[in-house]
């Protein structure tokens, strides 16, 4: 287990001969202190289930500005006159330079591969997006989140228009959550933790599966000695993320299980970067003042110089 591995790593750190070395009376006070922090531990378990009944409880109250940024990005309505910034920290000379070469167009409906952009520009989520995966999420319309106490946990929800790609209008993912350390690893607890993820199914068109590739591979023994085959492997794209690693509970003996926690949690900070930062600020990753987890580090603050938008510059 990860969490008892963790233990046995700091048993076994330079600090063991400073504990051996203590007299009795001091080690059961160290003791008394370890008792304390367990018990500390579970209300620290408490204050996330909390947490995560306050979220569920906000979530509607977000959500009306939600619904408003969907339908500006979709063209289902024309906002008025705005006056804020469309970058912050520019001077005049450099907003007058942004807008110089601007016209209005009639025709442009919405905001053109909105979400495509934002996904692109997360340090994070843009790792795992290939140049085949751009034209299939050109189609999102939106992308939402939301909290839910039965399974305790939270879903993000992928929107598309009908696209040529899959039959599916809505793709999910479920992270499943516990918010109690584990019996006898209540040291290691570090706040909720994974337990499950749930992926749907996506129904390719023919011939459009992407996370899928043809690949020809020479025979060299048996009777197709010397004759190329085709054998279809999985190939690198977004959409795997709606293949999740297994969860312990769910992975048997034949499954690798040398590398299956670390997948997981990589999986869960990839939902948790998409819920708690990319959706609820898409527009500073399409604009670019956020590119990764530097919430609010803004071009032009804290001294910061911003960039020349002159055209001689690359």
């Amino acid at each position: 287990m990860a969490a008892e591995h963790d233990l046995d790593a700091a048993l076994l750190s330079t600090n063991f001969d400073l504990i051996q070395g203590l007299p009795l009376n001091v080690k059961n006070r160290v003791c008394a202190l370890k008792k304390l922090q367990i018990d500390s531990i579970k209300v620290e378990s408490d204050f996330y289930k909390r947490v995560h009944e306050l979220e569920i409880e906000f979530e509607t109250k977000f959500k009306s500005f939600f619904d408003q940024r969907k339908a500006i990005i979709n063209g289902d309505v024309e906002p008025s006159a705005c006056d804020v910034p469309i970058l912050e920290g520019l001077n005049e000379e450099q907003i007058a330079d942004l807008n110089k070469h601007t016209d209005a167009d009639p025709a442009a409906k919405g905001i053109k591969d909105f979400w495509l952009t934002v996904l692109r520009t997360h340090d994070l989520v843009a790792e795992t997006i290939e140049e085949h995966d751009a034209p299939i999420l050109s189609f999102l319309t939106d992308v939402t989140t939301a909290a839910s106490q039965d399974p305790p946990g939270f879903k993000i929800e992928f929107h598309f228009a009908t696209n040529p790609y899959f039959k599916n209008s809505v793709l999910t993912k479920t992270y499943v959550l516990k918010f109690e350390p584990e019996e006898g690893a209540e040291l290691s607890f570090d706040g909720p933790h994974v337990s499950r993820i749930i992926g749907d199914t996506i129904e390719w068109e023919d011939g459009k599966n992407v996370t899928k590739k043809a690949v020809k591979k020479k025979q060299k023994k048996g009777a197709n000695a010397g004759k190329f085959l085709t054998k279809t492997v999985k190939a690198e794209s977004f959409f795997n993320f709606f293949e999740p690693p297994k969860s312990k509970d769910e992975r048997n003996e034949e499954d690798d299980d040398e590398h299956a926690e670390e997948f997981l949690e990589l999986d869960y900070e990839m939902g948790q970067a998409l819920r708690d930062t990319v959706i609820p600020r898409a527009v500073l990753f399409f604009t670019g003042e956020l590119q990764a987890d530097d919430m609010f580090d803004f071009p032009g603050e804290d001294g910061d110089e911003v960039s020349d938008f002159s055209d001689d510059e690359a």
